[in-house]
């Protein structure tokens, strides 16, 4: 194996951090609605626990920011799976209570019991939202039944305590309800403008002759990646008519294709004849008049593009124009232009109530064994030390915990550093500086809105961030909503700061000790999958699909998109991660950052070649360009399992094997079509976009094979 590579060297933390802070809190569309929606659901499950008096109000506040917003279906079965696991709870708590907490000894086994179950239903629950929700109600509510008070006043604070939580999933789900109501614009008609919006951006740039701007390959990009799985969602779930839902389903079909052929064009496109930059004027024309009749819902005037054979210099650009003008033609059909353009999806599979290895996977039973370890040792210590208010440790606990160390860590430092804003700088901030000059509920409103939006605004970051969001929220929740008045003592936020810090620590050590699985394996693990999944693709033969093929691929897409996403929070957790092997595996983080911008930009090409495999016609072909095409992406997805093979191999202590298979640049120079005059002008391009593909995975291949992983 050879010498290891010079990394790239690190920026320095004053340098990264700012950076960091203004990428994360940038707006970006939809982010104020989102922001307002949680505000508003906050402030009036505030108003309403402090008007009727609602002991645990800052659970009902904290719910605006933990349900569901995907869509309002989503929203509503979160809220209705939220409230009838707290009324399980409201059973479970008093009556376990009843029967074992008189004893101490039993009590200490129930508090254990009930801990072990709450950490299993994280891992085991389907919906993670409502797992989260009844993780912090149910360790409030042991919290409550530590107190020495008479039963009859336990049950009666745990019967508030659910209700404050239900008071939240009700108006969450009401302000969800009343914006979908006010909505001008469905999701699918957002996402279709947001799409032609940023393709005509790109026609623009290259009419004009001015370079692509970062923002528009940035926002292109993105929706490359994503794919169009979410819109067709949208169109399965909305109140379309028949031959609407078909329309609809054409149109997305095609601006997902042509969006493909926009992202790849911007990484691969040629210098621009004087033809080309007029015909993409012209098309960036028709694109913004589409873009106004998909908000207007009317139908689009026909457009054809200029026929001539200097765009079979630029296939990416004669078949975008292809897809734009196919689209007014959907809206005059009666019926579906192309069988493959439809949904053919179905009704997505009704999600259980447990993930469907919840009682065969023995990870989930290790992972709640550790974590109820470490909120055990927190219960020990402060019912030792007579101090109830660092009960505050058992959920920091529960709301810190994840599948491995790193992402643990990154959870426990955003917890820290939202517990010290939402804490020590708001809520003690508040209580010295502004709370003693308040005494009515506006005054303590406007206050409570200003932290609110600023916790919110930082919750809807990537995942990065978001974390830190929800922990400002519920440490300033904590201080300020836990009586019914104006809180201007200090010494209940000291003792809800300690409680974070111990439950931070706890699950620093028993985690650090129990649960050793490290964030650069999973990071490796996920980057290997993905890799075999697009050798899957890679190989997909020509012609036309079966239904069921073509779902198989959607999906494909759809999974490739979340494992990008995966490897990102994965690599982020890293460099949280302490012990001997850190370097290691900052060294791994940092070729598997590397490779996965090499495999996305794989991924933007390939992804036209794959439309064209899938929609064109093997019969339109010259013989020679399809044995080619079929041999290239043959080679190509065994190029790509030699890698995950090789990465594989590596993170197991084991050398990489010998590749078996040509490297693709050879092959295509070997084959020498370059001189055929059996190929068209367009595959001749075709066959250029090819060699630019060969040229990313032979040098993926060769770093793969050449660095070692962790050196």
């Amino acid at each position: 194996m050879a010498t290891a590579l010079q990394l790239p060297h690190k920026p320095r933390f004053v340098q990264w951090f700012p950076d960091f802070l203004r990428a994360e809190l940038a707006p970006y569309p939809g982010r104020g609605a989102i922001v307002a929606r949680m505000v508003i659901a906050a402030t009036i499950s505030m108003i309403l626990v402090q008007t009727f008096r609602v002991p645990g109000g800052a659970i009902g506040a904290l719910f605006a920011f933990t349900l569901s917003r995907e869509n309002l279906r989503a929203t509503a079965q979160s809220a209705l799976s939220m409230m009838v696991a707290c009324a399980l709870t409201v059973i479970f708590v008093p009556v376990g209570a009843r029967m074992f907490a008189s004893e101490p000894m039993t009590h200490f086994l129930w508090e254990g019991i009930s801990i072990f179950l709450i950490f299993f239903l994280l891992r085991a629950l389907s919906d993670y939202a409502v797992a989260v929700g009844l993780s912090l109600v149910v360790t409030s509510v042991l919290g409550i039944w530590y107190l020495p008070g008479p039963t009859e006043h336990n049950v009666e604070l745990t019967l508030w305590q659910v209700l404050a939580a239900a008071i939240g999933a009700v108006v969450t789900l009401a302000v969800e309800a009343a914006f979908h109501a006010m909505k001008t614009e469905d999701e699918v008609t957002a996402g279709l403008k947001a799409r032609l919006t940023a393709v005509e951006k790109l026609l623009r740039s290259f009419a004009g002759g001015s370079p692509v701007s970062k923002e528009t390959e940035r926002t292109l990009t993105q929706y490359a990646l994503v794919g169009m799985g979410s819109l067709r969602r949208h169109i399965i779930r909305g109140s379309y008519d028949g031959m609407m839902r078909m329309r609809m389903s054409t149109v997305v079909s095609l601006v997902g294709r042509g969006t493909d052929f926009a992202a790849a064009m911007v990484y691969s496109h040629p210098p621009l004849s004087e033809q080309q930059m007029r015909r993409a004027a012209a098309l960036a024309s028709h694109v913004a008049e589409m873009r106004k009749c998909v908000i207007e819902s009317r139908i689009p005037a026909p457009w054809q593009p200029e026929t001539s054979r200097e765009a079979d210099n630029f296939p990416l650009f004669s078949e975008l124009e292809s897809m734009m003008a196919l689209i007014p033609t959907a809206y005059d059909s009666e019926a579906t232009l192309d069988p493959q353009l439809a949904i053919q999806e179905g009704e997505p599979e009704r999600r259980g109530i447990f993930v469907s290895d919840a009682f065969s996977n023995r990870e989930y039973v290790r992972y709640a064994m550790g974590g109820t370890l470490a909120a055990m040792l927190c219960y020990v210590l402060y019912v030792s030390l007579a101090w109830p208010a660092l009960a505050t440790s058992v959920t920091t606990c529960v709301l810190t915990a994840l599948t491995n160390i790193g992402a643990s860590r990154q959870k426990q430092v955003l917890r820290i550093g939202g517990a010290l804003l939402g804490g020590f700088v708001f809520a003690l901030g508040g209580q010295i500086f502004i709370l003693p000059y308040v005494d009515t509920i506006g005054g303590f409103t406007l206050f409570f809105v200003s932290i609110t939006f600023i916790a919110a605004w930082v919750s809807t970051s990537s995942s990065r961030l978001s974390y830190a969001g929800i922990q400002i929220a519920l440490a300033f929740y904590l201080i300020n909503l836990g009586d019914f008045t104006i809180q201007t003592s200090l010494t209940q936020a000291r003792d809800r700061s300690i409680g974070v810090l111990l439950g931070t620590t706890a699950m620093w050590v028993v985690f650090e000790r129990l649960y050793p699985k490290a964030a650069a394996d999973e990071m490796v693990r996920i980057f290997i999958r993905n890799l075999r999944l697009m050798a899957e693709l890679a190989e997909v033969k020509p012609g036309p699909k079966q239904p069921d093929e073509m779902v198989r691929i959607r999906r494909q897409r759809d999974q490739v998109y979340r494992l990008f996403a995966d490897v990102n929070a994965q690599s982020d957790a890293v460099p949280f991660e302490t012990g001997p092997k850190r370097a290691a595996h900052l060294a791994a983080r940092d070729r598997i950052r590397r490779w996965q911008a090499q495999l996305r930009t794989f991924y933007l090409h390939e992804v036209p070649l794959l439309q064209f495999r899938v929609f064109g016609d093997p019969h339109g072909v010259s013989p020679e360009f399809l044995e080619l095409e079929t041999r290239f992406h043959r080679v190509c997805g065994e190029t790509l399992s030699h890698i995950a093979d090789c990465l594989d191999r590596q993170a197991k202590g084991q050398a990489c094997g010998h590749a078996e298979h040509p490297r693709l640049e050879a092959m295509i120079d070997t084959s020498k079509v370059d001189e055929s005059a059996a190929l068209s002008v367009r595959e001749h391009a075709l066959v250029r976009m090819s060699r630019q593909i060969a040229a990313i995975i032979d040098r993926l291949e060769a770093e793969v094979t050449s660095e070692p992983l962790y050196g």
